[in-house]
């Protein structure tokens, strides 16, 4: 995956869980966007996704694990997500 597919995939990230975060969250990732930390946006996502047990599909989790991967960041926090079928 080239930087740009990565920006483009990263940067609609936090439109696509907004209703699953905290509004002080969904800011934090917006500024991470802006500065083209895709890596630590995705990675801060997952977080706060397992911190809040919000559920996410089996697909966004897959979204997830291919962004920190292409971004070089762990994905051992993606087994902690609450993942629907």
């Amino acid at each position: 995956m080239n930087v740009h597919e990565i920006a483009r995939r990263a940067s609609a990230l936090p439109d696509r869980f907004a209703n699953r975060l905290p509004d002080d969250t969904l800011v934090g990732l917006r500024l991470m966007d802006e500065g083209g930390e895709y890596g630590e946006l995705t990675i801060e996502l997952a977080a706060t996704l397992v911190k809040t047990g919000a559920t996410v599909s089996a697909a966004e989790r897959r979204e997830l694990r291919v962004l920190l991967d292409a971004t070089g960041m762990p994905t051992g926090l993606l087994e902690q997500l609450a993942v629907e079928d």
